[in-house]
């Protein structure tokens, strides 16, 4: 399921990818022609302030047309990658 770190909980790669959209409150779904979901598979931090409120913040389900593909954390409108990195793309 995840973690404690810090005294905080981080949620795992596992969970995110055994949850569907419906089951998780706190999504972040984006079309699989969206350019930042090629930048999010390569580990970089994505600027989602269109999608959330600048008030927002704490972890995100990432998905792809409604299927998750891991976690980032939010805050400010930017979303803070937590993809494994062993899985990320390479370039």
């Amino acid at each position: 399921m995840g973690e404690l770190k810090k005294n905080r909980f981080e949620p795992s790669q596992a969970l995110a990818m055994s949850l569907r959209k419906d089951e998780y409150a706190c999504c972040i779904d984006m079309p699989a022609e969206d350019e930042r979901i090629f930048r999010y598979l390569k580990g970089e931090t994505l600027d989602v302030g269109a999608l959330t409120s600048a008030k927002e913040k704490g972890w995100r389900l990432v998905c792809v047309d409604g299927y998750p593909l891991g976690w980032g954390k939010l805050s400010g409108g930017l979303l803070k990658n937590k993809y494994l990195p062993g899985w990320r793309l390479c370039g």
